[in-house]
């Protein structure tokens, strides 16, 4: 799955409804293979998002949208059929029932769950999520975020799953109204035409209407995905299509169900066939929804169309089977806590561990039984929001109430037990830990004083203590509540993505100093510049910013939302020409390997070959080259940090392509004779890179310098840049 410090694929949040419909078990409508999908579905969805394969198993929500189009919609137009209209107030008040009691409870316990374990900034981002998730408006929320460039790297939401469920709501604002209005149109046509039959008009109509409707999403789907993937994937007008071809389906039904069973059965296991195709074929790099979205939403409807076919995967060692039907069943919940318990579970434990996520699962197993049987069943069997007309046959609710009685008890009564071992485990008083950590650090200098190896610097010394630390300050410089929106506030200011328009108010210093110098590269590029605008500047030199977000040193294109980055290609022309008509006396490079390449291309091989071309070409300009690399990186002060540990359960070493880019950039250094620093000896001890040093927080993000700690260390970098 992705980290908490990696920009955030949205459709890894991609958690649907779930079954999301009104239909309970017990109507005459009721289909077990359609629960056997909803298991496929959410099963797909839960492994991508614990296990992290099949990497496409994000398509779980896209089938999960197509369910619900045909359940909602066959339950509209049999009303419509049944009683000549259809009761708005009666549909949302079934879907209220249905949906709002289990992901009421989820939210709250979400929001309890943050205020014991995050800390107030964090905490406060979770109360602001879960408000916009309570409205129905998540997707709205997440895809701003997920444009937003200084988002990318912020610390998931615990309810970032909630979007799907706000494009379903959102959804169903309108499609009752739509099927009215074709039902409508029938009418009027069949008085045009007395002769034309009743039923062949309403169906007519609501296929047009529909299919225009589908059609059209659709159309927008394939538009906003190539223009801007992030927003698409979040957007009800690029998703309504899935839901409509579900609703198509729904329409035509029963003269679907007229093909014979042999095709109807291989037409159903096709469209199995291409649910989990699309599952292990589509992956993060793919433009999604877009037509990729086709291969599993096409399956899903043929599923619906003939999933009951005798011979079909409905049978019941198949979707029809036990488990499959109970795991459906349950789908909506295990949705709704799966997610919030994978986070909090990756704050507190060591992630990506076979126990991690074997208790991720069956802790979101139980909670979702739980939810099912003791909030969602029960809800469904009382008069809530129900007209008096059509109260609920106590007799048929009574074994529902002792049912969700028992469960509750011996959920209850695990929960005891589990406080119980918590509170009775041994905890340790660490003390004053930064006086602990300083004593610590001394005595080690002593020793290698005394050994006749040289001293510690005074940085070199903090870093060393800050590995030691087992408390968090109190007295950080900024604040750890300060760091949630830090880089938003540090590059807001223009100066991230530099362009002809904005180049001159990127320029620090007097622009006339004898000595000037020209930093290219990414964000983490621009993570260097306040150490060196304040040592540089304070030397006399001029420093231009020349950075782009995502548009590393390299010749080759690179990928941004799945798409060729033609900003950044843009963006690198520019930058060189500008540093070849204006030579500077200095030019830094700096860049990380996180932008996304081609598919199948040589990671190592094309940032190695592509860095030598822009050295080279910049080396043309006569300006000394120096190749500074991006930090090593730490864990995030945006997820890591709890009530519940300290900054040494925080630490680990150098990220894992930290290694291979220095060895590359030496390589390239090598080759054109200009020099390479290694950033290491200013962020780690030992191997272990702390997220504190001191007072001061080292990254906003895990990733990118703070300011003050750029500032910090920038006499010791500007010193190994101007090294002769």
């Amino acid at each position: 799955m992705t980290s908490a410090t990696a920009p955030v694929d949205p459709r890894r949040f991609a958690a649907g409804t779930a079954g999301g419909d009104e239909a309970p078990a017990r109507e005459p409508h009721f289909r077990p293979d359609i629960q056997g999908l909803r298991a496929v579905a959410v099963g797909l969805v839960v492994a991508d998002h614990v296990l992290g394969w099949p990497a496409g198993g994000f398509i779980g929500v896209d089938v999960f949208f197509v369910i619900s189009g045909f359940l909602i919609t066959s339950l509209l137009v049999r009303e419509r059929s049944r009683t000549g209209r259809i009761s708005f107030r009666a549909f949302y008040a079934r879907r209220a029932r249905r949906l709002l009691p289990a992901a009421l409870l989820t939210l709250a316990a979400t929001t309890a769950a943050a205020w014991f374990l995050f800390l107030s900034g964090r905490f406060q981002e979770t109360v602001h999520d879960v408000v916009w998730a309570a409205l129905f408006s998540a997707n709205i929320k997440f895809a701003r975020d997920g444009t937003d460039y200084f988002e990318a790297a912020s610390a998931p939401s615990l309810v970032q799953h909630f979007w799907s469920l706000a494009v379903e709501e959102q959804f169903y604002l309108v499609w009752p109204a739509l099927i009215l209005l074709a039902f409508a149109a029938a009418t009027v046509g069949r008085r045009a035409r007395p002769g034309g039959g009743f039923r062949r008009f309403p169906a007519a109509a609501l296929c047009v209407l529909l299919g225009a409707v589908t059609a059209a999403s659709f159309a927008w789907s394939l538009h906003a995905t190539a223009a801007s993937p992030v927003t698409a994937y979040f957007s009800t007008f690029t998703r309504a299509w899935e839901l409509g071809v579900g609703a198509l389906v729904a329409v035509v039904a029963t003269q679907l169900q007229r093909l014979p069973s042999l095709p109807a059965a291989v037409l159903a296991w096709s469209g199995l066939a291409f649910v989990l195709a699309a599952a292990f074929t589509i992956d993060e790099g793919t433009a999604f929804p877009g037509g990729a979205a086709a291969l599993p939403v096409l399956g899903a409807a043929l599923l619906l169309a003939w999933g009951g076919a005798p011979g079909g995967p409905g049978a019941q060692f198949a979707l029809g089977s036990t488990p499959a039907g109970f795991l459906g069943a349950i789908s909506y919940s295990l949705y709704l806590w799966h997610w919030p318990v994978l986070i909090i579970a990756g704050t507190l434990l060591t992630p990506d561990s076979v126990i991690v996520h074997a208790g991720v699962i069956a802790t979101s197993l139980v909670l979702a039984t739980v939810s099912f049987y003791c909030v969602e069943q029960p809800v469904l069997h009382t008069n809530w929001l129900l007209p008096s007309h059509r109260s609920v046959d106590a007799a048929r609710a009574r074994p529902v109430f002792v049912r969700a009685r028992n469960v509750g008890l011996a959920a209850a009564a695990a929960a005891l037990l589990g406080v119980g071992a918590v509170a009775v485990g041994p905890w340790s008083d660490s003390g004053n830990a930064r006086a602990a950590a300083a004593d610590a650090v001394a005595a080690a200098n002593r020793t290698a004083a005394a050994q006749g190896m040289p001293s510690l610097t005074p940085l070199q010394q903090d870093i060393q203590a800050a590995t030691l630390a087992t408390e968090w300050p109190e007295d950080l410089e900024p604040g750890l509540d300060e760091l949630p929106g830090y880089l938003s506030e540090q590059w807001g200011q223009g100066c991230l993505h530099v362009t002809e328009d904005n180049v001159g108010k990127c320029l620090y210093g007097d622009p006339d100093a004898e000595q000037s110098a020209v930093v290219l590269g990414d964000s983490f590029a621009a993570a260097w510049l306040p150490g060196l605008r304040q040592e540089l500047v304070g030397k006399g030199w001029s420093v231009q910013s020349l950075t782009y977000g995502v548009c590393p040193n390299i010749t080759a294109p690179t990928l941004y939302g799945g798409q060729t980055f033609t900003d950044c290609i843009e963006h690198r022309d520019w930058a060189i020409e500008h540093i070849v008509s204006r030579p500077p006396t200095l030019v830094v490079l700096s860049h990380s390997w996180r932008a996304n390449l081609r598919p199948g291309a040589d990671v190592g091989a094309t940032y190695r070959g592509g860095l030598e071309e822009v050295v080279r070409t910049v080396q043309a300009s006569g300006a000394k080259v120096v190749i500074l690399g991006a930090p090593p990186g730490a864990d995030s002060l945006l997820t890591c940090p709890t009530s519940l540990n300290g900054p040494d359960d925080c630490l680990r070493g150098p990220a894992d392509t930290f290694a291979s880019q220095m060895a590359s950039e030496q390589e390239v250094a090598a080759a054109t004779g200009v020099r390479a620093i290694d950033p290491e000896q200013w962020f780690c001890s030992g191997g272990r890179c702390p997220t504190i040093v001191g007072r001061t927080p080292v990254y906003a993000d895990g990733l990118h310098l703070t300011a003050e700690y750029s500032e910090r260390i920038g006499p010791d970098v500007v010193a190994a840049i101007l090294q002769p």
